[in-house]
This record gives C-alpha cells, sequence and structure tokens, in this order.
C-alpha cells in the first residue's frame, strides 16, 4: 500500500487490507510524539556534549533525553522505544567542526526490539530495521556555547549540498547466501563537512576509495561518513558485502527499505541517479532488477544488464528460480513484463490488460509517468507468501504469491493494483511532505479507477472509506467529539494517516476546487518537473498556481499543517447565511457550497468562500430556511454535525455462552462494551453522516475475517450477524457523534 521511496515498503496483504478496512483500531502509524519539552542541559566541550547527548540515548529516559536534545521527531524515537522496552544503542558520537561558537556534531545510533528470539530474526533487525528505525535521529547536528557551556541545537541536512549522480553497481549474488557488491557512485561534495550516506547496518565495507585514494569511514547507527574536501564529479568506489539471512535459497529480495545500498534521506531530492546495474547470478535463477534490463547466459552465469533512463533513487533485486518471465506491449508501447511463478493466480493478459488500463486512464489526464522510460513489470517476491499486490518501486509493481485481488469493491472499496502502479506518477517527489505526495496521489488516483471501473457509486463509497479512516486515526479515547489533534503532514511527515488520508483529501479538494482541465494541467506540470530539481509541496503549489492563474498557497498549506480539520457550520440569522469555521489554530481557505432547505421543501444552493473565522451573505428574497448544510457532497475532509443515533442489536441466542460482548469497527478508536437489554446485547451511539463497517466482540474474539462479506446482506447486515455494514444518514444535528 505504499510507495519504496516513503519509508521503505512494509508489504500488506488483501486479506490483511480488508481486515484493517473493516476493524483496525487504530490506523495513524509511525514513532509516538512525547510531550514537548526544552533542552535544558549541556556540556562544556563539543566533544563531551556529543557523549552525553549519546549515552542519555542509549541508557537515559525520555526526560532525561528531552533535556539534551530538541528534535520532536527524534525524541519521539525514544519515546517510542522506551515504551516499547526497546534496545537503544549509540554509535557514533564525533565532533566533524567546530569553533569557538559552533560545532558540528554527528550522531548515530541503533534501537532494537528487546526480545529477539532467533539469529535469522537478529540478522535482518541489525540490518534494514535497525537502519530504517533511526532515520529520525542519526544524523547532522548544530551545537553552540551559550552561557559557558554547550547545547545541541537543530539537524543539519547532510545532502543539502551533497549529491548522488550516478550509480554503476556491479553485483555477484549467491541466492540464499547474500550478495558482494562493487558501487562506483559519481558524487558532489559540496558541504565542508564530508560526504555522508546512509546504509544497511549490517553491510562489511571491504574497501572504500574516493578518487582513487583509499579512505577509513567511519560507519554505525545506519550512516557512514568520509572525509572530503567540497569537489564536483568524484568518483566513491565502495566494495561491500551483505548477508542473506532470511534462509530462502530458492528466492528472494533486496529493496532500498534494505538499503542495501547507499541512499540520503527517504525525503531527499540529491540521491536521484542515473543507475547502471550488472548482476551476476546463477543460470538456474531469473532476477528483476525493477527497471528496464536485458539478460544473457553464459554457461552456468546468467548476466543481468539494467539501465534507468531518467534519475532514481532506489534499485531492487527481486530473484526466483521457478519464475516464467512474459514479455509483451501495452497499448501506448510501453513494454510490460512478468516475474511470476506458474502458481500465480493471475496470467500475463489479466495483469496487461489491468496495467493498462491504469496507464491509458491516467496517461489520458495526467500524461505519461515522471521521465517516462516506457517499461513496467510485475514482480512476484515469494517472501511475501501471505500477501497480494504490495508496492511499486522504480519501474516494477512488486507482488506477494497470494494475490487473490486485484481490486476489492464491495468492503473497502480498494484497487490496490491501480494504488500501487500509479506510484509512478509521483514516485520522485522530495522534501517532508514526500508521503502525501505519493501515497496521497496514489490513493487519489486509486479513486479515478475505480469510478472508471466500478462507476461513481463506489467511488463515493471509497471516500468514505478515506474519511472514517482519517477520523478513527485521531486518539479519541472512546468519546464522541473529542476534538483531540492529529499532528500536521509537516509536523509529523511519518504518520501513514497523515500520507494516505489527509494527503488523499487534498488532491480530492483540489481537484473539485480548480475543476478536471485546471487541475490537470497543474499536475502535469508537477509530474513533469521530476528529476529538474526539488520536487516537494512547494513546487505542487507553484504548479498549481501557474495552472489556476492564481496563488494557491492560502489553500493548500492549511491541509500541510494545520493539527486540525476544519469544523464548518452555518445558521440562517435575518436574513443572512453566517457561515463559520470554529476549529483551534489555523484557518483555512474554503470555497464552499451550501444547501439551504426553504420552508417548501425547495433545496437552493448557495457559493461561499470562507476565509475568516465566519463570514455572512445576504439571502434577499429568498423565501424561509429551515436547514442548512455546508459541503453536502462532501468534497473537503472536514467534521460533520448531522447523522443519527445508531442502535446496533446482537442476539442473545447467537452466543448464549457469551460473558462480554464488544462493538467493534471503522468508527471507533477502541471497542465499546454492550449492554444487555434482555435477549439482546445493545449498543446505542450518536453517529455522523457516513458508511461504516462494524463487529462485534464475544468474550474478545472477533468473528473470521471472511465473514465480512458474507454478512453484508443489506445496509445493516443480517439479523444475528457478526459483522456488516450501516449506512448513516443525515437526518438529526448529532454533535457530539463517533467518529
Amino acid at each position: 500500500m505504499t510507495s519504496m521511496r516513503a519509508h521503505g515498503c512494509t508489504a500488506a496483504s488483501i486479506a490483511a487490507v480488508l481486515l484493517a478496512i473493516a476493524w483496525k483500531t487504530s490506523t495513524a502509524q509511525g514513532e509516538m510524539l512525547p510531550p514537548d519539552s526544552t533542552v535544558t542541559v549541556g556540556a562544556p566541550t563539543p566533544d563531551s556534549l556529543a557523549r552525553l547527548v549519546a549515552a542519555r540515548f542509549a541508557a537515559g529516559s525520555p526526560e532525561s533525553f528531552d533535556s539534551v536534545y530538541g528534535d520532536p521527531l527524534g525524541r519521539g524515537l525514544v519515546y517510542s522505544s522506551s515504551q516499547r522496552h526497546s534496545q537503544r544503542r549509540a554509535e557514533l558520537a564525533r565532533v566533524l567542526a567546530a569553533d569557538s561558537a559552533r560545532a558540528v556534531l554527528l550522531l548515530t545510533g541503533t534501537i532494537r526490539p528487546k526480545v529477539q528470539t532467533d539469529s535469522a530474526v537478529a540478522g535482518v533487525d541489525a540490518g534494514s530495521d535497525q537502519t530504517n528505525r533511526v532515520l529520525r535521529f542519526s544524523g547532522l547536528y548544530e551545537a553552540s556555547k551559550s552561557g559557558g557551556r554547550w547545547v545541541l541545537g537543530s539537524r543539519v541536512p547532510f545532502d543539502s549540498a551533497n549529491f548522488i549522480r550516478a550509480q554503476d553497481m556491479h553485483v555477484a549474488l549467491a541466492p540464499g547466501r547474500g550478495i558482494d557488491v562493487t558501487d562506483t557512485l559519481t558524487i558532489d561534495v559540496g558541504s565542508p563537512y564530508g560526504f555522508i550516506a546512509r546504509m544497511n547496518n549490517s553491510a562489511k565495507l571491504v574497501d572504500v576509495r574516493l578518487d582513487g585514494q583509499r579512505v577509513a569511514p567511519l560507519f554505525g547507527g545506519g550512516m557512514f561518513w568520509i572525509p572530503a574536501s567540497p569537489r564536483k564529479h568524484a568518483h566513491l568506489v565502495m566494495h561491500y558485502t551483505l548477508a542473506d539471512d532470511r534462509g530462502k535459497p530458492a528466492f528472494g529480495a533486496y529493496y532500498n527499505s534494505d538499503v542495501w545500498h547507499p541512499y540520503f534521506t527517504h525525503e531527499s531530492g540529491h540521491d536521484l541517479a542515473l543507475l547502471n546495474v550488472t548482476v551476476e547470478l546463477p543460470a538456474a535463477f531469473r532476477l528483476s532488477t525493477s527497471i528496464p534490463q536485458t539478460e544473457s547466459v553464459r554457461g552456468n552465469v546468467r548476466t543481468v544488464s539494467a539501465h534507468s533512463m531518467h534519475p532514481q533513487f532506489s534499485l531492487a533485486l527481486v530473484y526466483a528460480d521457478n519464475w516464467n518471465v512474459v514479455s509483451s506491449k501495452l497499448s501506448d508501447g510501453t513494454r510490460f513484463e512478468t516475474f511470476l511463478a506458474p502458481a500465480f493466480p493471475y496470467s500475463h493478459d489479466t495483469l496487461a490488460k489491468a496495467i493498462g488500463d491504469v496507464y491509458r486512464i491516467l496517461g489520458k489526464r495526467f500524461g505519461e509517468p515522471e521521465a517516462p522510460s516506457r517499461y513496467v513489470a510485475l514482480v512476484e517476491d515469494q517472501l511475501i507468501d501471505d500477501d497480494g499486490i504490495a508496492v511499486r518501486i522504480d519501474n516494477a509493481v512488486i507482488s506477494g504469491s497470494n494475490a487473490t485481488r486485484l481490486a476489492e469493491p464491495i468492503v473497502g472499496p480498494s484497487y490496490v493494483l491501480a494504488h500501487e502502479t500509479s506510484h509512478g506518477w509521483t514516485m520522485n517527489s522530495s522534501g517532508y511532505a514526500v508521503g502525501m505526495l505519493q501515497e496521497g496521489w496514489a490513493t487519489f488516483a486509486e479513486s479515478l479507477m475505480l469510478r472508471d471501473v466500478y462507476g461513481a457509486e463506489t467511488e463515493r463509497q471509497f471516500w468514505e472509506r478515506q474519511r472514517t479512516g482519517y477520523m478513527n486515526g485521531l486518539d479519541r479515547g472512546g468519546v464522541p467529539g473529542n476534538p483531540e489533534a492529529r499532528q500536521s503532514i509537516l509536523a509529523n511527515p511519518d504518520s501513514r494517516g497523515n500520507q494516505y488520508y489527509t494527503g488523499s483529501w487534498i488532491f480530492r479538494s483540489l481537484d473539485f476546487v480548480l475543476g478536471d482541465s485546471v487541475f490537470d494541467r497543474g499536475m502535469r506540470a508537477f509530474i513533469q518537473h521530476a528529476g529538474k530539481g526539488p520536487n516537494g509541496y512547494r513546487e505542487l503549489i507553484d504548479a498549481m498556481s501557474r495552472a489556476a492563474g492564481r496563488d494557491m498557497t492560502s489553500f493548500i498549506m492549511p491541509w500541510l499543517s494545520a493539527g486540525y480539520i476544519p469544523d464548518v457550520d452555518a445558521r440562517v440569522e435575518e436574513r443572512q447565511l453566517i457561515v463559520s469555521q470554529s476549529q483551534p489554530g489555523m484557518l483555512f481557505d474554503l470555497p464552499l457550497d451550501v444547501a439551504l432547505t426553504t420552508v417548501s421543501g425547495a433545496i437552493v444552493h448557495r457559493r461561499m468562500h470562507l476565509t475568516a473565522r465566519a463570514d455572512t451573505l445576504a439571502l434577499g428574497n429568498l423565501e424561509a430556511v429551515n436547514d442548512v448544510r455546508v459541503d453536502p457532497e462532501h468534497h473537503f475532509l472536514m467534521q460533520r454535525h448531522y447523522g443519527e443515533i445508531v442502535r446496533f442489536e446482537y442476539p442473545v441466542t447467537a452466543s448464549p455462552n457469551a460473558k462480554t460482548v464488544e462493538l467493534s469497527g471503522n468508527f471507533l478508536a477502541k471497542p465499546l462494551a454492550a449492554t444487555r437489554a434482555g435477549d439482546v446485547w445493545v449498543v446505542e451511539m450518536p453517529l455522523s453522516e457516513g458508511r461504516y463497517i462494524w463487529q462485534w466482540r464475544v468474550d474478545g474474539a472477533a468473528p473470521p475475517e471472511d465473514s465480512l462479506l458474507i454478512d453484508i446482506k443489506g445496509p445493516n447486515g443480517s439479523p444475528g450477524a457478526r459483522s456488516g455494514l450501516r449506512l448513516v444518514r443525515p437526518l438529526q444535528r448529532v454533535p457530539p457523534a463517533f467518529p
């Protein structure tokens, strides 16, 4: 469900996706954020400060770490690891530069789960997970002298003046054992602090040379550093090995989530490089590199050569000994290849039709994917043995072996193949909003495909799912109407709820406000800018502003920066329509549709461009109004004030020995206990307008995950069903209400 650029994907199965849609109790992912606090403790020298911060990262309480460290995302790592009783270890604590008032420190560390049950798990965790887990801590920091003591300041972007321009990789792959890599990086060094990049913690560096001279890197905490003076087009040659500790000799994979080759960060635009790779492996195996490739066989050795046709930041190596490799052309001339075992549930032709439809429909509106290479592949990774379509990496859509559904139009709805395929249009976005630009876009594109294949009603239900997912992600504590704020996209870019839910609504609202033709023109400009410099949210705003002929900053920025969604309401007083927004913090720029129902039953629409806390509109000679609804077609992600008092009942006879019965659903942060009333268990609650999936938990046990499709006989399920779908209409005001 995610692009590998955004944190390196965790593959998600179709079954798990359905289960999560139905009753996952929390959708906000990423690290927990601690309470705000202030750096209060320093040290007498920069070196002692580096050692102090490292020591408190490794062994201090969250409070003691907060006293020396100010970045909220890094604090969140220590706060979360403390809550989970994980093991923290300091790795590098070095002063890279210092004068009498300022210093630059390199600080890195690792975080491991407390219990590791076997060497295989320990090996995997020592590598990719460790490297990714500390992204928000390992790095460069500014320190300054204040009052005779040195204190830690903000992070210093280590890629701001450094670039990776190209990578030429030669890989010897021994299935089930590991890889031996010689990677020649063409780099620009602009930083006075040397060259720094991320690298898998389990990699063994054999030899490192800069412009022919051997250098001794510092390596630890998922990063390596080499001393280097500023220079252009330098050649950094790294020879390293990486063991395959997953123990599957017949198939395997290396992804950028494994950090198997150097890169900066998943938000950087400075590591987009032209990639060339030559992989040698036993001839009995087939391999996909995730970019356009050719191959040859000589004796017992298969050689695969691949070249990216535009700058990319990552490369995948996926292999198996039982694939059939089939190639064909899509209708637009794109070369389509499948790397699939004979038992894979879908044929090459079926997949070509489905992916071809995505390219056709999205291409008509938004042009070709970023820097088109006219190549796309679908690759089966048999390590993902219980999952379906999982991720897009470069030019490849990756699937597990059990892709039982390409789309799910009933429960979700969802169209996971379209979601992953559509990542190609914004894959090389960069910056703190990179997750929104990738996952929000792909979710929006998924809705377009659902509309094309299944119709407008399925698309509408899909957007109800996105809203409910966002609302349920709030830490509501089981209290209806709790206005607890979510961290904003820019404040917490690791929040998956922000990336998918808030992000997708930004694109949906932009499309509504600008109209298809202007929105499409803006997206085309943004997509075509990929690889030509930074391509983040500011570039998106610029592209949309040029397309619209007006500055769109005031519309887009609150959705990126605010911790609350709009809470808009309306009323009529003395022939005036009064519309207000009452959420805390930032104001939103909202071109709203307002529906007024008159005493005769007529529905009259008025437009209100709300930019202040409140605004008024004269109604003139319009007859008396007895009801006002804001944004009735739900073009914006906003609080809803209308719904129903809903009663859920579960017959005692359905589970006669039950001691406890609880209601769970995608509208609840945690299950609610039912009350027995005669021969039924009952939960009654106010629900805002929406489409909700529910289930009964009996003595703590959920029904089988495949029962939801069986139980949906109508909008409210069948009598005695353990799960079902509830459609809530806007019949009355229900503040406060779930979700």
